[in-house]
């Protein structure tokens, strides 16, 4: 689906438009811009760029002259990539006059991908700019997202969890020990899933119901970073009782936030699937298994 926005900037009014919302890693992707400019103006060149930002989350320990400490937390922001393409040299315009151009952009192979939590993420931005060496340069920026292909995550080129590509999965806790399956694997956001559960348990318990759960945990590797566990899928089932042998179905469909398995220079976000055993007055029991997430089916 294609993306279009508007705006105005220094006497420019902007039409910036792309062939898609969602940018795949190593491909290019189209697009064009037409600008009408309010009075006579004149520009160096017309630049299109894609940015990449990470932010991270920690906490800042401070001293007083007193000898008081007191924490807060910071955010951090430190740009990853700039793609730049040069559209056009030497732009001249006359008053109410109309021009326009089309371009490619080139998306970098591995990313990194959009990642959208608060401790830890990546943003991308496109942004089309008219440079006036001396003057206020006339802009237009709008974020875009870049997704997480299966493939990248299938050849190695991102760290995943030791089983997170496997389609069956062992799990044990508790003396009930069992069997994770999952299709697809990996799994992508906005997309339907199955999985199917064998347990066997030793003895026999009652319980409240079975819970599974996606969990997607998000933190800044960064001296004293924060960390978050968002839930990207949850169901249930009311069993009553486990004993001896059981087999579980469930079916879904995966949050569409933008929660890749990724690693950034300050951050990461790993998933793990939760098979729950919710039991009255007792602790939950965990069965738990790495997954791998992307975010797109398209390669």
């Amino acid at each position: 689906m294609s993306a279009v926005w508007t705006g105005s900037s220094h006497g420019v009014d902007w039409r910036l438009e792309l062939e898609r919302d969602e940018l795949l890693p190593g491909r290019l992707v189209g697009g064009r811009i037409d600008v009408t400019s309010h009075g006579a103006f004149g520009a160096r060149v017309l630049v299109v760029a894609l940015r990449a930002e990470e932010h991270w989350k920690h906490e800042v320990t401070t001293t007083d002259a007193q000898g008081h400490t007191s924490t807060h937390v910071e955010t951090e922001r430190r740009t990853l990539v700039t793609e730049p393409v040069e559209v056009a040299p030497g732009v001249h315009l006359r008053p109410g006059e109309t021009r326009g151009w089309t371009f490619e952009l080139p998306v970098p192979p591995l990313g990194p991908a959009t990642l959208e939590a608060d401790v830890a993420g990546v943003d991308w931005t496109v942004e089309a700019k008219l440079e006036r060496p001396g003057e206020f340069d006339s802009t237009i920026e709008a974020p875009v997202r870049v997704v997480q292909p299966v493939a990248l995550l299938r050849s190695g080129a991102v760290p995943v969890g030791q089983f997170a590509l496997y389609e069956s999965a062992d799990v044990a806790r508790d003396s009930v020990t069992g069997t994770v399956s999952l299709d697809p694997v990996p799994l992508c956001a906005g997309a339907p899933f199955g999985a199917s559960i064998a347990l066997h348990a030793g003895g026999s318990r009652r319980l409240q119901e079975v819970r599974a759960e996606i969990l997607v945990n998000v933190e800044a590797t960064v001296a004293s970073g924060l960390d978050e566990t968002i839930v990207a899928w949850s169901g249930s089932l009311p069993i009553l009782e486990l004993a001896g042998d059981r087999s579980l179905s469930l079916t879904g469909t995966l949050s569409g936030q933008a929660l890749p398995t990724i690693e950034l220079p300050h951050g990461r976000a790993s998933a793990t699937f939760h098979v729950i055993l919710a039991q009255a007055w007792a602790a939950d029991t965990h069965l738990v298994r790495d997954v791998a997430i992307a975010t797109t089916l398209e390669l």
